[in-house]
């Protein structure tokens, strides 16, 4: 009887409390820590597209609707932010980027369109920098070169006292000076290798241009940063990407000494972004053998550390779930892989696998499980890609892997079907398709009237159903997504030319630029379920933008800032503009 009694006093003791509680804190997901009223928010979710205001408890969203339904929500120490009738949409994720990216002891000639240009910022830098062994740096473009011609002596006539050595923007052709070719110990005697080129002129000298494989005679020769100048460059440039409004990527050519950094950038608290891996398709190698064969066939045994990684990074912060292969270079150098020869040439590309050896190399990834991300930009590689897929899923039964393309920038028209029948994924750069003077004087006169019209033209994927992610190959281009929006639905450069836009019938909608960014890279690195949207029970990931994409003109997009990034329901960027 005093036990009762002693229960029944503390039921009645305690009611009181619970209702208190229940009164304060009624969301389902736990206590309410912020509410997001009287904002235009397009959340991705089909069921429910548009609302006025989002719950975040703790790093999940446990309520999406009307201001009123959500401030109903609120417990009397949640934090309330009005809107204000901003634009907000699910975090970006960048489908195909490359860190830790490039180094912050290096130049940036992104932004230089002349030879002048190009001349005067290395050079302020070598001046600048006068104790560092190496110069190096990446973002060049053909155009930037009389006659698109790449020469050692324009960066001989600023820099001859040390080696440099600088990439081109999309990584696959580089250029060095005298210097850092004596030290490589490239002459006119020296020979491509097998899946590269090394450019020469009437004398058969170098050039200083280097092409695919070739590039690793002189960049093995640089000298590599420190660890703590590598973390360094990480953390830079995982806060520029929080600054554009990314909460997710997926690292497109990954090895163990990367996913490191990334795990000392999340035990120091300092990780802005849900990273994926897609790992090296050769163990200690890259994406293709340099030898153009592989010197063994791979084995399960050589894969055993790729299958430790996925078990034990499973997520929601870091997960293994792929594998990066490549087929091919790309037009801007000529060696993607192609079923006719660029125009005006001979040539047609280098392909960098033997269809057999790949098959059967895909089909042994597929088996134990993996995603494969096959760069492939020509139509021949883009074919090659799909036969291996069929090839694997024959051979092995299997259904559901989601093994993508990566870039596919000239595909085939008749093989749309195929890609999508088999399931295929294509990861494409809007950036890609920004028509500035190397796409215009280079890219475009490559591939000449037959294919240039459907090239880098996202429209064609999305009518034949084919899911499509977008990326920005950071740090080929800037990774920031409201570029790479502007540039998919218009099509013209940050100064609106050309007028009506290059090759107009691969505009897309405003809507279908932002799924590619956001639901479709979450579907593409089998995230659907917990982000993508912003949909009740999900990741807490979101931005805030200054303006409506889809209700302002679309040349003006890209005007439009990043407010607010949210991951997991923490700030990563807030703006001094947002208040």
């Amino acid at each position: 009887m005093t036990l009762r009694l002693g229960a029944l006093l503390l039921g009645l003791l305690a009611t009181p409390l619970l209702t208190v509680t229940a009164l304060a804190d009624p969301a389902p997901g736990g206590h309410v820590d912020r509410i997001f009223v009287n904002g235009r928010i397009w959340t991705g979710d089909d069921a429910q597209p548009w609302a006025e205001a989002i719950a975040v408890s703790g790093d999940t969203l446990v309520g999406v609707g009307s201001s009123a339904d959500i401030r109903s929500m609120a417990a009397s120490d949640s934090a309330v932010v009005d809107l204000g009738g901003r634009f907000v949409a699910p975090g970006f994720q960048d489908s195909h980027i490359h860190f830790p990216g490039p180094s912050i002891n290096s130049v940036d000639l992104s932004d230089v369109v002349t030879l002048a240009q190009f001349q005067a910022k290395l050079k302020s830098f070598a001046d600048a920098h006068p104790d560092i062994p190496w110069i190096v740096g990446k973002g060049w473009g053909y155009s930037v070169f009389p006659n698109l011609i790449a020469d050692k002596k324009y960066i001989d006539a600023v820099v001859s006292d040390r080696p440099v050595y600088l990439a081109a923007r999309d990584g696959h052709m580089a250029l060095a000076n005298s210097a850092a070719i004596r030290v490589a110990g490239v002459d006119a005697r020296t020979s491509d290798p097998p899946n590269g080129r090394i450019m020469k002129g009437k004398n058969g000298e170098p050039t200083g241009e280097f092409k695919e494989a070739a590039l690793r005679l002189v960049q093995s020769k640089v000298p590599r940063d420190s660890d703590d100048v590598r973390y360094r460059t990480l953390i830079t440039h995982l806060d520029e990407a929080a600054k554009v409004g990314l909460t997710a990527g997926h690292d497109a050519m990954s090895r163990q000494e990367t996913i490191d950094l990334f795990q000392r950038a999340l035990s120091a608290n300092q990780l802005k972004l849900r990273m994926r891996f897609g790992m090296v398709m050769v163990p200690g190698v890259g994406g293709y053998s340099p030898k153009h064969h592989l010197e063994r066939p791979i084995t399960e045994a050589d894969i055993q550390p790729y299958v430790h990684l996925r078990s034990t990074l499973k997520g929601p912060m870091l997960k293994v779930t792929s594998i990066k292969g490549v087929l091919d270079g790309t037009v801007d150098a000529m060696t993607a892989s192609m079923e006719e020869p660029y125009i005006g040439t001979t040539i047609s590309g280098i392909p960098f696998w033997e269809s057999g050896e790949f098959n059967d190399t895909v089909a042994l990834y597929d088996k134990l499980g993996f995603q494969l991300m096959i760069h492939a930009i020509g139509d021949r590689a883009i074919s090659q890609s799909l036969d291996a897929f069929a090839y694997a899923a024959k051979v092995n039964g299997t259904t559901g892997r989601r093994h993508r393309i990566e870039h596919a920038e000239v595909p085939k028209l008749t093989d749309l079907r195929r890609m999508h029948d088999l399931g295929v994924i294509v990861v494409t750069t809007p950036m890609f398709a920004n028509p500035d003077e190397t796409v215009l004087t280079n890219f475009d006169p490559l591939l000449g009237p037959k294919r240039a019209p459907h090239a880098d033209s996202f429209k064609i994927f999305d009518d034949a159903g084919v899911v499509q992610a977008f990326s920005s190959d950071w740090d080929a281009f800037n990774f920031s997504p409201i570029e790479g929006i502007a540039v998919a639905v218009t099509r013209v450069t940050a100064d609106g030319k050309p007028v009506g836009g290059w090759y107009p019938d691969g505009r897309i909608s405003v809507e279908a630029a932002l799924r590619h960014y956001t639901r479709d890279g979450a579907y593409a690195t089998f995230d659907e379920t917990t982000r993508g949207t912003l949909t009740k029970g999900k990741l807490a990931d979101f931005v805030v933008l200054s303006q409506d994409l889809t209700k302002i003109d679309p040349l003006q997009i890209r005007g439009t800032k990043v407010l607010l990034t949210v991951m997991g329901g923490s700030d990563t960027w807030r703006s001094p503009d947002f208040r």
